[in-house]
């Protein structure tokens, strides 16, 4: 199911309190590679893309001119779809996903990615069901070029792009409902944000290696860490599972 997040706020309504909440990042964290990128490969092979300004905070309008030059490239929706869907997953994140969800948990998709790239992932990898909900920039297809919108406007944090900030789309989300237990799992620097703002009995998954991994790291060698919450690193989603699911690991 994919919503906005005003949509996805008024789901809350519908869903049993005091439920457990799991937030996955998509690139990186649900699939092993990432989406953007995969298309943008695919392009240069027809196409240069165009380039990318380092002074512009916000991907979204890039990836929107990356659409609209692989449409005037001759790149047929099928070809990106292809693409997407022959990313490759986290290891045993199929699994972790489908135990969260035969044990009643609240599956979030909170990502800076795209309706049309993570659903279409999901529905190819046997996930759609297990997801509660997806959050992210919506994009659609209009006489086959594919264009993308905005998840939000914002300009209340400093730190995160105007078209989503994580921790806002997470506040919302939870705004009308408590959570007994809580897990993040994300890669990126956009997922240091909610990071920050997740209570102290959540665990948060850093995948490690990665731009949170380091964030983390170094705020938690500071004498005031902004994150709160238990931190586990992860290389597989093998870990988490073993984190979430301690002694019976074995059987996810």
């Amino acid at each position: 199911m994919t919503l906005s997040v005003a949509a996805a706020v008024g789901l809350c309504g519908r869903v049993r309190t005091m439920a457990s909440l799991a937030v996955f990042d998509f690139d990186r964290t649900i699939v092993d590679d990432d989406s953007d990128a995969t298309i943008i490969n695919r392009l240069r092979e027809k196409k240069p893309p165009p380039e990318w300004e380092a002074s512009n905070h916000d991907w979204t309008p890039y990836m929107s001119n990356v659409f609209e030059h692989a449409y005037s490239a001759g790149m047929h929706p099928d070809d990106i779809l292809d693409s997407i869907a022959s990313m490759r997953p986290t290891p045993g994140v199929e699994k972790l996903i489908s135990t969260l969800a035969a044990k009643e948990w609240d599956v979030l998709v909170l990502t800076d990615a795209n309706t049309v790239f993570v659903n279409h992932w999901l529905k190819t990898h046997g996930l759609q069901d297990a997801v509660t909900a997806v959050v992210t920039n919506r994009a659609f297809w209009k006489n086959e070029r594919l264009y993308i919108e905005p998840c939000m406007h914002q300009t209340s944090c400093p730190r995160c792009p105007t078209n989503l900030c994580k921790s806002l789309a997470l506040a919302q989300w939870g705004s009308q409902r408590r959570y007994a237990n809580i897990i993040y799992c994300g890669d990126g620097r956009n997922d240091y944000c909610p990071a920050t703002t997740l209570p102290p009995h959540a665990t948060v998954f850093p995948r490690r290696g990665y731009p949170l991994d380091d964030l983390i790291k170094k705020t938690l060698a500071s004498p005031n860490p902004q994150v709160k919450a238990k931190v586990v690193p992860w290389d597989d989603c093998y870990r988490i599972s073993q984190e979430v699911f301690p002694g019976g690991a074995q059987s996810i």
